[in-house]
């Protein structure tokens, strides 16, 4: 099965003061003494003006008419949001001089995975236990720092990303996008709003249109001690149900999380859903055609001195790059005695043309990175048109399947005789 997704376009209380009219002609002298405001002059619009998000109002607006619901007013005590400005690929994020020395926060385990993938039939040459350890572990891990003054480190702690493992992504509360951060912390390119998804999915930063969601009216829930509100945004690619927690303490740096998990489902950031102090426990997203992806935090500790230089964006030292990625990271996930291990014993099978002599060659025609599943269980990152890997596998039959990291593309190859060359996704070739 092949599923291809595409972005949808992007959709206080007044007080009244009784004066006085002895004071009347005061006022009334300030206000004609007051010099005009200065004239901003005409702005060259930006190259990227039709792929970047709309700029953020500076209230809180009303949430959209929600499923099945009337309108949820996000109240007269609502937060109000401080400016925030989208950033742009081709210019460095200016330099970061607010943060404080002393820092308060949270630092946060959590990891992503695919709870949809099939378990793979029984064969009795099958070591059972060696393959369910290895589904087990096979988890997208990554580290979280957080302060309540609006910054974020994820910082990618597994092999199994597109991106080497040490790689961050930083964000700030005053503006949009990311500063995705080389793992020696000495290089960084600026992550615009709209390229999340395709560079944590497709190792490219291609800008896609952000959609505003139709919302839901959140439920209560449970999760690591907290009471959650367990909501839904809806968009063209498919469904996020978000839970997250009032924790006191995550502050700004709680939305920022939140910021970039809906992201990853092509909602704008401004989306009602994301305020301060309500941390993401849990975020399922749901692709319409198929394909379904897990966030879910698994501990959190709250620490009273961060270190300030994991969170200053960009870091202090890096050097602004554009156009450019991390080095591509090794495509094998699995040792190789491990995947020797996926059989208690060689099995005689029948050998097929082109294929090596033992073992599964892989070759990726297509020109998206894909993650081969070997019995359910990733065991190679397939680059776009890269040349062959081969996996040394025993003498057998395996379950084999490929997805991309959202999980917005699967495709089931079925059980599989070992020796073998396995084209994914060959092109098609070309009319004599």
């Amino acid at each position: 099965m092949r599923i291809r997704s595409r972005a949808e376009p992007a959709a206080g209380k007044r007080r009244a003061f009784l004066v006085p009219l002895a004071f009347a002609p005061l006022l009334l002298a300030a206000c004609e003494s007051r010099p005009a405001a200065p004239d901003a002059g005409t702005t060259e619009p930006s190259p990227n003006a039709s792929i970047l998000p709309a700029p953020l109002a500076t209230e809180r607006e009303k949430l959209p008419q929600p499923i099945d619901a009337g309108p949820i007013d996000s109240g007269p005590d609502a937060e109000v949001m401080p400016p925030t400005e989208p950033g742009r690929e081709d210019q460095a994020f200016p330099p970061d001089l607010v943060l404080p020395h002393d820092l308060s926060g949270l630092e946060i385990k959590a990891r992503f995975r695919w709870p949809d993938v099939a378990s793979p039939p029984r064969l009795p040459e099958a070591n059972a236990d060696v393959v369910e350890r290895a589904r087990s572990g096979s988890t997208f891990d990554v580290r979280l720092t957080l302060s309540p003054v609006g910054r974020l480190n994820l910082t990618l702690d597994s092999r199994r990303f597109v991106l080497p493992e040490g790689s961050e992504l930083r964000a700030r509360a005053d503006f949009y996008g990311h500063a995705l951060v080389w793992p020696d912390g000495g290089t960084y390119v600026v992550v615009q709003p709209g390229a999340l998804r395709t560079v944590l999915n497709e190792r490219r930063a291609d800008t896609v249109p952000l959609a505003r969601p139709k919302l839901t009216r959140p439920t209560p829930g449970r999760a690591l001690g907290f009471t959650t509100e367990r909501g839904t945004l809806t968009t063209a690619l498919g469904r996020l149900e978000l839970e997250q927690a009032h924790v006191p303490g995550s502050g700004g740096g709680a939305a920022l999380l939140c910021r970039l998990l809906v992201e990853l489902a092509g909602v704008h950031p401004d989306t009602p859903a994301c305020a301060s102090e309500l941390l993401p426990l849990r975020a399922e997203y749901a692709w319409n055609e198929g394909g379904r992806l897990t966030f879910e935090v698994t501990a959190y500790d709250r620490v009273p001195a961060l270190d300030p230089a994991r969170l200053v964006t960009p870091p202090a030292s890096a050097e602004h790059r554009i156009g450019e990625l991390p080095a591509q990271p090794s495509p094998l996930l699995l040792e190789r005695a491990q995947l020797k291990n996926f059989r208690l014993r060689p099995v005689p099978t029948p050998d097929h043309k082109d294929a090596p002599k033992d073992g599964l060659l892989v070759v990726n025609g297509d020109d998206l990175p894909r993650f081969l599943l070997v019995d359910g269980v990733p065991a190679l990152r397939l680059l776009p048109r890269g040349a062959g890997v081969l996996l040394e596998l025993l003498r057998g039959t395996y379950a084999l399947s490929t997805r991309t990291f959202l999980g917005d593309e699967l495709e089931t190859l079925g059980p599989t005789t070992v020796p073998a060359r396995l084209v994914v996704r060959e092109a098609p070739r070309a009319e004599p």
